[in-house]
């Protein structure tokens, strides 16, 4: 595949929700993955997960765009990513929001990504090696990019309830099933799934 290849593939994918998000088509075709796919460069314009070492992998372009897409994303954006992996989906991010705090726990992944983030430029995304249990502060939009498991929901309602602005938005998949999305609206966390399912890297703790 090329990259011509790679955003007709996100764009067919996302008409299945009736969605065209123009603006995230941008990003991926501005954010070249291949930037951030280490040794499997050759692999960059496939439509799948790639594994990066360490038990992660960098996610499917299609499930990235559909990640983002459902957080609707807005340019004023203070943004939370829980688990950079490659930085390619903090790079997104950055592309489409204001600014970007991205969270990881395995420093042998957290170090490259925040040479990678500074090499390329990206002056709006933060890469921290840090649990984020441990936050404080609030964001517009949170997203996980690691799977939870059933018995972990409710501590991803809770950090919703204690970390989203009003009328933020999170997103979190589970490990096998559904995206989770959770809305805050007047203090009440509104939650709601997608009827298509998914597999991802399970959440580091």
């Amino acid at each position: 595949m090329n990259p011509s290849q790679i955003l007709q593939s996100v764009k067919k994918y996302l008409s299945l929700f009736g969605e065209s998000d123009k603006k995230i088509l941008k990003a991926i075709e501005k954010t070249d993955r291949k930037n951030f796919m280490g040794e499997n460069k050759n692999l960059a314009y496939l439509d799948q997960a790639i594994p990066i070492g360490h038990g992660q992998t960098i996610s499917q372009p299609s499930t990235v765009a559909r990640m983002l897409s459902l957080l609707n994303l807005k340019k004023t954006d203070k943004v939370l990513e829980i688990g950079t992996g490659s930085s390619w989906n903090a790079a997104l991010l950055g592309y489409l929001s204001k600014k970007v705090l991205t969270l990881e726990i395995v420093p042998e992944l957290a170090k490259p990504s925040q040479e990678k983030i500074k090499k390329l430029g990206i002056k709006n995304v933060e890469v921290k090696q840090e649990d984020f249990r441990l936050l404080k502060q609030k964001f517009n939009k949170i997203i996980f990019t690691a799977g939870i498991s059933p018995e972990q929901e409710q501590l991803i309602e809770n950090f919703a309830k204690n970390h989203l602005k009003e009328n933020g938005i999170l997103v979190c998949p589970y490990r096998e099933g559904p995206l989770i999305i959770l809305k805050k609206k007047k203090i009440k966390i509104e939650k709601n799934y997608t009827k298509e399912n998914y597999v991802f890297v399970p959440l580091v703790l």
